[in-house]
This record gives structure tokens, C-alpha cells and sequence, in this order.
């Protein structure tokens, strides 16, 4: 069996080359992010479009960029609908947890990012409890290939450290974790299996590195569309046949887990 690999953070700049660059590099599918803001409706319907020519799949990333904690379910709620997955701007510890217990989110992207760290390099951002609330939210811890491209020296080491930390920790309590380019410029991006390579330098067996490139965002992905698609009602529910019931013509997309 074939396997399928997606990168789940590419950024939407220069989208055009990105897509054509990603399918020769052997992506089946990535995933173009833009900040959620006014704009972000717009981009939207010009990315639906782009879909239906495209020979990859190509999906929507809603990224949550706040300082307020409680703003991340509001905004969350409120991409959902022009967005297939949501992405929230981790680094601050607040917005770590508040991403961690929030249902609507799909990936917490570079937790390990904290301004502040009274503990000698040693707080990677994710604790237990954050895991734990990852495992059941089904939660993507994303491993971002641009923080180790783009560091150097001492900082390179510290931030590869810290990752190694949060990938012992997700493989305790079972949290998904993904690995991504999180490509600023066609120049950042890279093929599967560099990203695989990667995910073994930071502790994973080959077969978790495949994983975080391949059957893991898949996984992402397939929650993304269960949470749209109406015959699902809730988690491990699904209607086979409405028989004489008439199906839902709008369906709630959150609130329902």
C-alpha cells in the first residue's frame, strides 16, 4: 500500500509555487495556512477554487494568533467555517493550556516557544496535563522544521531539546504529533521523507517519523471532515441511512465531541 504523506503548515504566501513544488517533492496533500483575520474570508474562497485544479489536496489552516487565552474557543467557533483546520500560535504557557482544552482546535504549533523559562532550558511548553488533554481532543503537537532551519549555535540545540522533550511526552500519552515545514518560501519546503529524517534526530522511531508525515495527518484531516459532514452526529456516531428522516441541512461543528 502506497503511502500518503501531508504537510499540515505551509504559508499561504506565494501559494501558486508552493502547490506546484510540493506535488514534485511527493506530497499528496498540504495544508496553506493564513492568520485568521478580516481578510481571511476572502482567501478563503480564493483557495476553494484553487481546489478543483489542483492534482494535490489542498486544504484551508485558520492560524489563532492571541495573547488572551479566552479568545482562542471564540475565534476557533468562528473560523470554522471557512476553515478546514485550526491552527493556534503556541509559546505563551497560557495559550498552550487554553489551546490544549479547546475542542475546535486541530494543532498546537511550536509549544515549545516560551519567552520565559525559570526552569534551565527545561520547559518545553507541554506538561502532563496538556497531553493528556491532547490525547482526548485529538490535538496535533506539530514539530516545525522552519525553527530548526532557521536557528543556530546554542539556540538550534536548545530548541531540539526542548522538541525531543514534547515527543517523549506525546509518545507517553499517545498525543499525535505531526511534522510540518511550516514553509514561509518555496525555498523552505522539503521532501517527506527530509521531514521523516528529522523526527528520527528527535528521538522517534522510523515508524513514528512516518507517521508524523503521513497517517497522523490523516487523521487530523479525517476529524476536520467528520466534524462537516452531517450523517456524523457525534464522536462514534454516524447515521448509514436517514431512511425517512430528513437529514440536517446545516450542521452544528461544534459543541457536539
Amino acid at each position: 500500500m502506497k503511502h500518503k504523506y501531508y504537510d499540515l503548515h505551509v504559508s499561504a504566501k506565494d501559494f501558486e509555487e508552493k502547490i506546484e513544488l510540493a506535488e514534485h517533492l511527493g506530497w499528496n496533500g498540504i495544508c496553506l495556512v493564513e492568520d485568521f483575520d478580516s481578510n481571511f474570508k476572502s482567501f478563503s474562497k480564493e483557495i476553494e477554487c484553487l481546489k478543483k485544479k489542483s492534482k494535490i489536496d489542498i486544504l484551508i489552516g485558520a492560524k489563532i494568533s492571541t495573547k488572551i487565552p479566552n479568545e482562542i474557543r471564540r475565534k476557533s467557533r468562528a473560523a470554522l467555517g471557512y476553515a478546514d483546520l485550526i491552527l493556534v500560535d503556541g509559546g505563551d504557557e497560557d495559550i498552550n493550556r487554553a489551546a490544549s482544552e479547546c475542542w475546535e482546535v486541530d494543532i498546537l504549533c511550536h509549544p515549545e516557544t516560551i519567552d520565559k523559562d525559570f526552569m534551565d532550558q527545561k520547559n518545553s511548553g507541554v506538561d502532563h496535563i496538556m497531553a493528556r488533554f491532547m490525547s482526548e481532543r485529538f490535538i496535533a503537537l506539530e514539530i516545525d522544521f522552519s525553527r530548526i532551519l532557521n536557528s543556530h549555535g546554542m539556540l538550534r540545540s536548545q530548541i531540539m531539546g526542548k522538541m525531543r522533550q514534547n515527543v517523549m511526552l506525546a509518545r507517553k500519552y499517545d498525543v499525535p504529533i505531526i511534522i510540518t515545514s511550516n514553509a514561509d518560501d518555496r525555498w523552505s519546503l522539503r521532501a517527506p521523507r527530509e521531514l521523516i529524517s528529522i523526527g528520527i534526530s528527535l528521538g522517534m522511531t522510523g515508524e513514528i517519523a512516518k507517521k508524523a508525515v503521513g497517517e497522523n495527518p490523516l487523521k487530523i484531516i479525517k476529524k476536520s471532515r467528520d466534524r462537516k459532514d452531517p450523517n456524523v452526529i457525534m464522536k462514534g456516531l454516524e447515521v448509514i441511512d436517514w431512511g425517512n428522516s430528513k437529514p440536517m441541512e446545516r450542521k452544528r461543528m461544534f459543541g457536539w465531541y
